[in-house]
Formats: structure tokens, sequence, C-alpha cells
């Protein structure tokens, strides 16, 4: 968990997470994500609603190419979470979408005795730097990101982030303080997505929760 003052410290510490499992990342220079094979046929067997998104590589000045590997735009996921709007992201990212509904489910049903029926995201792929720290790569510009600001449950119950997220330091009281303390805690701890911020993390994530795959970790949660 981190403070929004920690957390330049926090990130630039990711750059040792990486090298203690084998290797160093430069954030400058980052790439997307390779799709596995038989990517999209693994999202249609999950029964993943989707249509092929191709997104036409570009190059920033520095020379990393903003791209999307066998990209997909998702309307629906595998249990019929209704993405608002469509899901633009790589088909690597897709799959780690697919984990997020199963988690998000279980943590709904289990505060709520409902599930969600749709989230309201704020972007996907953008081909840009990153908005705190402009010398490196934004995930976003892999479509390997989502921003997500509110979750609607099928009983009509919004939970929205800038609204009900509490920081760690204080007590969740309410049912959304909860849902969205336990469900980042889980994206992060079981490594559904590597990086995980929160509003607790700095005032570029007041309103969303940015959810990412890349090839550091950060847990701003």
């Amino acid at each position: 968990m981190v403070g929004a003052s920690l957390g330049y410290l926090v990130f630039v510490s990711a750059l040792a997470t990486v090298a203690k499992v084998g290797g160093t990342v430069d954030f400058a220079k980052a790439e997307a994500p390779a799709a596995p094979d038989g990517c999209r046929d693994n999202l249609k067997t999950g029964g993943v609603r989707f249509t092929p998104w191709p997104l036409r590589p570009s190059r920033m000045a520095s020379g990393v190419v903003c791209e999307a590997p066998e990209g997909v735009a998702i309307k629906r996921g595998g249990a019929g979470l209704r993405f608002q709007p469509l899901a633009r992201v790589n088909c690597a990212f897709a799959l780690r979408l697919r984990r997020f509904e199963a988690v998000m489910q279980e943590e709904a049903r289990s505060i709520f005795k409902s599930p969600v029926a749709s989230i309201v995201h704020l972007g996907t792929y953008n081909c840009r730097k990153m908005a705190a720290y402009p010398d490196f790569v934004s995930e976003h510009s892999f479509a390997n990101a989502i921003d997500i600001a509110t979750f609607v449950l099928k009983n009509g119950r919004r939970v929205e982030v800038e609204r009900d997220w509490v920081r760690a330091e204080q007590p969740a009281r309410t049912p959304a303080a909860q849902f969205l303390r336990r469900l980042t805690r889980r994206l992060y701890d079981e490594q559904v997505f590597s990086v995980v911020l929160t509003p607790s993390y700095d005032s570029h994530h007041k309103n969303h929760l940015h959810l990412d795959g890349a090839a550091y970790t950060v847990d701003g949660t």
C-alpha cells in the first residue's frame, strides 16, 4: 500500500523488483506483450464477445512503437459483464480481463449479494507517455491497461471510485468501500494485473482504478 508522497519511490523501485526475477526493464523503451498462441480462440471458448480490432502501429519520437498485438474490442465478458464503452485492448490483456471479471464477481456477490452488470471505464488505448512520469511510456500505449471509474451492479447500485474509495489508513465502513478495497487487494496479490493504481497512489488516479499488465509490478492500493 502506498501514499501519494511515496508514489514515485514505489514506481522507481519496480526496476529493482524486475531485476530480482531476472532482468531489467527499460521503461522508456517498453513494448507491447505478445499475444499467446490461440489467444482469440481462448477468448471465444471462454464466452467473451468481441470483434477484431486491427490497430495500425505508430511510432513515438523515442522509437517506442504503440501497438496492440491481435487487438480486440470487447463488448461483454465471458460471464456477461458489459464494458462501457467497448474495451479495446491487446489480446494478452483481454485474457487478464477474463480473470478480472471472475474475481470482481466473487467480491460483488460476497459483499452486495448481487453481481456487477457493467463497468464504465475512462479509456484503454492511448499512445502517450505517463502523465505523472513523462520519461516513461504508458501501458495505455499498448492497449495494455484500463481505467475503471464505475461499477454498476445488477440490482442498480453504483460504486463510484472517486466517491467510494477510502484510504488504507481509514476503516472501510461502507459496502462500496469494502468492495473496492478487497477487489484491488486481490487483483494485485493474485497478479491478475501487475500494476494496480488507486486514488491512494496519486492525484492522477483520484477518480479511477488503473489496471495494467506491465512487465514490472507496482502496488498502488
